[in-house]
């Protein structure tokens, strides 16, 4: 059972075991030490699947469980330098825990800056984040090695996918019509990729891996990135751009650019069941992370991915309407 956390928990750990989040930050202090950098002057910056502070010139990202980053040090250092990823400094584990450094790019986090940004701003934010992802894209044949078929909301497989959608089933009280449209678009998904290119993803492609300084500097964190149909990394795109924090859809400028990147980059044939169904599984994966927090005093139905996951199950396909007509 997790313990109470107290006022000086950090937002990003209110749900963790307190005793966790203070074993990751000492052992980021550690790491930071090693740099001569006094981890005080260090501030928290966004990311939920690591923990990330910067300052004095680093930023140490450190995971929240005993896994190693080797894989995505490897990828990042051979990443074309028009991504912006910052140079790594440094990676290695402690206690288990991956840890990777990398010099302090100038820039604010673009998930804090959108709610300041003009609608020009948002729009020309987004058509520069899917530029830097292209980057990536494009050097599939360097990449691929790095990364594997799998990962982040990619499940390796049908069986693991349909798993997942039996348990949002029973959290949520699915309607027979929404597990039958479930399943289906699962399925839609799982015959189209293999038969589609595959394109190095950066799989988590959000504004919060994103900086920002009066444009995209930088494209950040490639922990999620996965080979598979280039609709992994559109799916997020347009629901970073039409979908609000609370999980309601926003019309905008920003949303409009997106919904026409991705017309024009998805596969003309399988395109719609693809980012249908990697959209899909993008809420699903958050769905089983909110259903391990399961906080009593919430109507899951309330929650983000429950009211995402709902709404691409209707009739028209929630935020991705204008790609399923």
């Amino acid at each position: 059972m997790m313990q109470e956390p107290g006022a000086d928990i950090h937002p990003l750990d209110q749900h963790r075991d307190p005793f966790r989040v203070d074993l990751v930050r000492g052992l980021a202090a550690q790491v930071a030490a090693r740099y001569g950098v006094d981890f005080t002057r260090m501030r928290r910056a966004n990311g939920y699947s690591n923990a990330t502070w910067v300052g004095d010139g680093i930023a140490v990202r450190i995971a929240h469980t005993p896994v190693d980053m080797a894989r995505e040090a490897a990828l990042v250092r051979a990443l074309p330098r028009e991504v912006g990823h910052p140079e790594i400094l440094g990676e290695g584990t402690a206690e288990g825990h991956g840890w990777i450094v990398t010099a302090e790019v100038r820039g604010q986090n673009l998930h804090e800056a959108w709610p300041t940004l003009t609608p020009a701003e948002q729009r020309r934010a987004i058509r520069q984040l899917w530029a830097r992802s292209l980057v990536v894209h494009d050097a599939t044949p360097s990449l691929k090695t790095h990364v594997a078929s799998h990962g982040g909301f990619v499940p390796a497989a049908f069986g693991d996918a349909t798993a997942v959608a039996r348990r949002a089933e029973a959290a949520l009280g699915l309607s027979s019509a929404q597990q039958s449209q479930l399943h289906e678009v699962i399925g839609g998904y799982f015959r189209a990729a293999p038969v589609v290119a595959q394109t190095v993803n950066h799989g988590d492609l959000a504004l919060m891996n994103a900086l920002w300084d009066g444009e995209v500097v930088a494209l950040l964190d490639f922990e999620f990135a996965v080979l598979g149909p280039i609709e992994i990394d559109l799916c997020r795109l347009v629901c970073e751009a039409r979908v609000s924090e609370e999980g309601h859809h926003v019309d905008s400028d920003a949303g409009a650019a997106a919904v026409e990147i991705a017309a024009r980059h998805m596969d003309p044939v399988h395109g719609p069941a693809l980012i249908h169904g990697a959209a899909v599984l993008d809420q699903l994966r958050d769905l089983d992370i909110f259903l391990t927090l399961d906080p009593a005093e919430e109507r899951r139905e309330d929650w983000r991915p429950s009211r995402l996951l709902t709404d691409l199950l209707d009739s028209e396909g929630g935020y991705l309407a204008p790609l399923l007509r």
